[in-house]
């Protein structure tokens, strides 16, 4: 008896400082995946590091896991780049030891923040460029910023053995940063191992734009901009133990990762005595940006944001006052710097509560008004890649509901151009862009953000199911000619459910548990509500698009798979489109009943105008995901009256 009290007592210590296993790769296990590296000889001078992401652990332990339990294992996915080739280890954190390695074929890691920037001398000193930076009136080379960027897809042979960069420049005299200062027409194709110029192709001079002088930003604030404070003398409402979240009735537990940000586990709602499950996992999968400009040095700008550029990761700093209020609470991140070692980075992500005003339902009855106020809980990062700036939420609402949100800012890309004025007639012709200031045009793109929710409504075997909304004629009835009524279908694989938001055939678009029924008899569910959202205008079989695939529709559903993570596949650099989201679909696999991963496009395409220059404003974008039959009446009844 006491050998038995004396070992629960040591499992009571120990599961003070156990690690859930869904949270964020420490400190210490970081140092752990260089020493065993090290150990095993596979890092040294020579050896970069891409990235170290905690590797999923097994879904069911997971969840039923729990303080107390034994550890779980703790593994990470590490890719790596020595002398140019690919590799993958797979390192068991727990036991220390290496569990494999490999060398990858046919495939590049994502770009080093070292490689994007590392080449600037090289280009410069090459007499071909120099020449014509001469053609341009360009001596300064102080002046000139050169930068070597990758392609998302295969789009020149040499590509096929060696790592390629594409290489560009700007000019940055009198401004503060070098957007919006292109130095167009020349465009640099460099091997990025043996670091020597390939190519140079120069197709024309063009006047440098005007570029960004943040002095032309007034500093004094416009009239009427008083200052609106909004406190919370008791406090902030929100509680987080032991790295869980609990606000009013969620519980959620959130990490931040190096490639994908935010990733939201185990969201939970608590419903009377019970906590039901709404969603295991949530997270940004893929960012697709491709640009519509068909000149040499721009018909290869088709970026695949996260996939490519998440070495250092893709969160950045969020400020006090500007992206978050006073009362927030905020959280640092880590990642692998290029060298191994883990580096800090502060106030990656931040979480508030806030009230818009608005109430959460409302009724005017006999002259009376009934209601309540609303609040809402917003988990809140932002992601840096090159010039833009991407505000990112995920917004916990008092009735269950979950809203999830893309605020798009920062410097849109531009082209310097010949035109200081539009000279067009709108006669019909074909424009790539718009004049944003003199000899300064902004290109047209699109922005496609792949959506991976991993829906576990009341557990997880759960059914998709589109409802749609169809035309019923009326051919005998006086007082009218038709209705619309709803037909619902499951669908059985994963074709049934590839879905499109389309304004004549609309739909509701749900994820439900066939094996749990709610006091009237349906069963539960969790909606995806679409918003205002778009489709990719390429062409299907053109490569670039079909390695941003997920683009082509708004809605796919896929068995859980804890290999499918990126929508447009592990390695986007330099691919041929063979993995990723448009890819595993081909499978056509069984989608009924079982445990189920939805993917929702968040797009939008993007004309520039006038008002998006210098800097342009915050476009906000979202979709909701809600619940449907989840409760038997709106959970919001009991909030407290307005003060």
């Amino acid at each position: 008896m006491k050998v038995l009290k004396s070992f629960f007592a040591l499992v009571a210590v120990t599961a003070f400082a156990q690690q859930h296993p869904l949270d964020g790769l420490t400190t210490s296990e970081y140092w752990t995946v260089y020493d065993v590296l090290q150990k095993t000889g596979h890092s040294g001078p020579e050896s970069y590091f891409a990235s170290v992401l905690l590797r999923a652990p097994a879904k069911d332990a997971a969840t039923h896991w729990r303080t107390g339990y034994f550890p779980m294992p703790r593994e990470a996915d590490v890719i790596m780049l020595q002398k140019g080739v690919t590799y993958e280890a797979r390192v068991d954190i727990t036991s220390k030891k290496l569990v494999s390695w490999q060398a990858m074929q046919g495939v590049q890691a994502p770009f080093l923040r070292s490689e994007l920037s590392g080449h600037d001398e090289l280009i410069k000193k090459d007499p071909r460029v120099l020449e014509a930076f001469k053609k341009r009136g360009i001596t300064d080379l102080n002046t000139v910023r050169c930068v070597s960027l990758p392609v998302s897809y295969v789009s020149v042979p040499e590509q096929e053995t060696a790592r390629i960069g594409f290489g560009s420049c700007s000019q940055n005299h009198g401004v503060y940063h070098s957007w919006g200062r292109s130095i167009e027409g020349l465009t640099v194709q460099i091997d990025m191992v043996s670091k020597k110029i390939l190519k140079v192709i120069d197709t024309g001079a063009v006047p440098v734009g005007q570029g960004v002088n943040y002095e032309e930003i007034p500093e004094n604030p416009r009239a009427g901009t008083t200052p609106i404070s909004i406190s919370q003398p008791m406090g902030v409402a929100y509680k987080i133990e032991q790295g869980e979240v609990s606000w009013q009735n969620w519980r959620f537990r959130f990490r931040l990762d190096q490639r994908l940000g935010v990733v939201l586990n185990l969201v939970r709602y608590i419903d009377g005595e019970r906590q039901r499950s709404v969603m295991y996992e949530g997270s940004i999968s893929e960012l697709y940006v491709p640009y519509m400009d068909p000149s040499h040095g721009w018909n290869n700008r088709v970026f695949i944001d996260a996939g490519e550029f998440f070495t250092g990761g893709i969160l950045k700093p969020l400020r006090a006052g500007l992206d978050c209020p006073a009362a927030a609470t905020y959280f640092d991140a880590l990642t692998v710097g290029e060298h191994g070692a883990p580096k800090v980075g502060t106030q990656r992500a931040c979480l508030f509560e806030r009230t818009g005003s608005d109430p959460a339902w409302r009724h005017g009855e006999d002259g009376e008004v009934y209601g309540r106020p609303s609040r809402e809980l917003v988990l809140r990062s932002a992601a840096v890649i090159g010039n833009y700036d991407y505000i990112m939420d995920w917004r916990f609402l008092q009735d269950g509901a979950i809203d999830v949100a893309v605020g798009a800012t920062g410097v849109i890309e531009t082209k310097s151009v010949a035109e200081k004025m539009a000279t067009h007639d709108h006669a019909g012709g074909l424009e790539y862009g718009k004049l944003v200031a003199p000899n300064t045009m902004g290109v047209n793109h699109d922005h496609f953000f792949s959506y991976r929710l991993d829906m576990d409504v009341d557990g997880p075997k759960n059914s998709f199911m589109a409802e749609r909304l169809v035309q019923q004629m009326l051919p005998n009835d006086p007082m009218r000619k038709s209705i619309w009524a709803v037909q619902p279908s499951i669908a059985k694989s994963e074709k049934d459910a590839i879905l499109d938001l389309r304004l004549d055939r609309p739909a509701m678009w749900m994820f439900v548990n066939p094996n749990v029924k709610g006091p009237l008899g349906y069963p539960t569910g969790y909606e995806i509500m679409a918003g205002a959202t778009a489709t990719s205008l390429l062409a299907p079989d053109d490569l670039p698009q079909k390695l941003g695939g997920f683009s082509a529709h708004q809605f796919w559903v896929t068995p859980y798979d804890t290999t499918q993570r990126y929508a447009s596949g592990v390695y986007p650099t330099s691919s041929k489109a063979n993995d990723g989201l448009a890819e595993w679909v081909k499978a056509n696999r069984a989608i009924e009943n079982t445990d189920l991963v939805g993917w929702y496009t968040l797009g939008f395409h993007h004309v520039p105008r006038a008002e998006d220059w210098p800097v342009m404003p915050v476009m906000w974008h979202s979709f909701q995901i809600r619940p449907f039959h989840f409760f038997a009446a709106n959970p919001a009844l009991d909030l407290p009256k307005a003060p």
